[in-house]
């Protein structure tokens, strides 16, 4: 009767208690609210054992490649990133990607949701035959009649060197200042570029700019860049004007 019916109810809604598996997301939290059908390749029959059981409903085929990135202002060290790209109208949603190399288990990471048509980046730890340098130097200077002008001279130098078998795409991130009063110009000298809102999730934050390397097995590259700060000779900056 009614006893039985709400006893059974209340054993299908338990399962909404269980903790998740490692990485998993419910679909409200990781893409919000929209209508999306997944048709199942065949039917399926599931345990009724109050435990959580992987369904195949079907496959799409994403595009892969491995980029390396590095911010060697906070950190020497490369990190390699999985670039997901989804061409098909079929959304991915979060939850755990099982990364293999060479049919050989890497590890399982964090698929962020892949919707129609996105690019989404997932971090696969620090990639040790990858090294990086950086150096940095300041000169500060007088400018302009009576010295009225000061000038602050920043130079960057990153050296990048690859001891991977094979070739490897690696960006490195760098930051210049940004203002919003008159009386402070910068000036950059490098061949770096603004980045765009590309693979990472978040828009980049203001004044990244990005070198790119194409590193052969065994390469490196060396890039140079900086800018220079000018400011009446009575200010200073906040947090001091020699800063790295």
């Amino acid at each position: 009767g009614d006893a039985v019916a709400a006893e059974h109810r209340r054993r299908a809604e338990a399962v909404a208690s269980l903790p998740l598996p490692a990485h998993a997301v419910p679909p409200r939290v990781s893409a919000g609210s929209f209508d999306h059908r997944f048709d199942a390749a065949a039917r399926a029959d599931i345990p009724s054992d109050g435990t959580w059981h992987t369904v195949t409903v079907g496959e799409i085929a994403v595009g892969l490649r491995t980029e390396y990135l590095c911010v060697p202002s906070v950190e020497q060290t490369v990190y390699a990133t999985l670039v997901l790209s989804n061409a098909t109208d079929q959304a991915l949603l979060a939850g755990p990607v099982e990364v293999t190399v060479d049919d050989e288990f890497l590890l399982t990471a964090a698929l962020p949701t892949l919707p129609p048509g996105g690019v989404r980046r997932v971090g696969l730890g620090r990639a040790e035959g990858i090294r990086v340098t950086r150096r940095t130097s300041l000169h500060e200077s007088a400018a302009g009649l009576r010295n009225t002008t000061t000038v602050l001279d920043h130079r960057v130098h990153v050296e990048l060197a690859n001891r991977l078998p094979g070739p490897v795409t690696v960006e490195i991130r760098e930051r210049v200042p940004v203002t919003s009063e008159a009386d402070v110009r910068i000036q950059e000298r490098g061949d770096w570029t603004a980045p765009g809102h590309g693979a990472d999730s978040e828009p980049p934050v203001p004044g990244t700019r990005v070198w790119r390397a194409e590193l052969r097995a065994g390469g490196t590259a060396v890039f140079d860049g900086g800018y220079e700060i000018r400011f009446p000779a009575g200010k200073s900056l906040a947090g001091g004007n020699r800063r790295s």
